[in-house]
């Protein structure tokens, strides 16, 4: 089974990303109630909001209100 290559998101992408996981931290008073509140494991939260883990998968992305959208265009 192939599964499809996803690109890894853009700065602008990274940005949305990281304002979104600051928004459940402020709101839940900390990383770790944040983590708890989204059932993502704390370590892998403060990767993505430090850019050391730059592509998180769609679980993570809907646990976040976010989601991968992909599309064609004619040029």
């Amino acid at each position: 089974m192939r599964y499809p290559v996803i690109k890894p998101p853009t700065r602008q992408e990274q940005a949305l990303i990281g304002r979104k996981i600051k928004e459940v931290v402020k709101a839940q008073g900390g990383l770790r109630p944040a983590a708890r509140h989204l059932k993502i494991k704390r370590s892998y939260l403060g990767a993505l909001l430090d850019g050391t883990k730059n592509n998180p998968g769609d679980w993570y992305l809907r646990k976040l209100g976010l989601r991968r959208v992909t599309y064609i265009e004619e040029i």
